[in-house]
């Protein structure tokens, strides 16, 4: 069944190492990632850090739905530190918080 929610957004819930707590570094390197994978001008997309853990373990991005896979894309790709994995993804930001899901 599909949910009647609709979002023009996509929010993932990254874990990074080493932990970091800076916002504008953690985009700067998302941004760095976006670069090497897709060029300068993938690098411009919309990136909005909603929220860090206290010590820097784990945050949540938003971008457009339509960017949403070329930035997981990019993560993967990206090779220097910080490294990001991927914890889970999804266009409504309150399943993030469900544990196990």
């Amino acid at each position: 069944m599909q949910h009647p929610f609709r979002s023009d957004y996509h929010y993932i819930l990254l874990s990074v190492s080493p932990p970091n707590v800076d916002a504008l570094a953690l985009r700067k390197k998302l941004q760095d990632a976006l670069t090497q994978s897709f060029g300068l001008t993938s690098s411009s997309i919309f990136i909005d850090i909603l929220w860090i853990a206290d010590k820097g373990e784990q945050f949540v991005i938003r971008v457009n739905k339509e960017d949403g896979a070329k930035l997981l894309a990019a993560i993967v790709a990206w090779s220097d530190p910080p490294r990001f994995s991927l914890v889970k993804e999804s266009p409504f930001l309150p399943s993030l918080l469900q544990e196990g899901a």
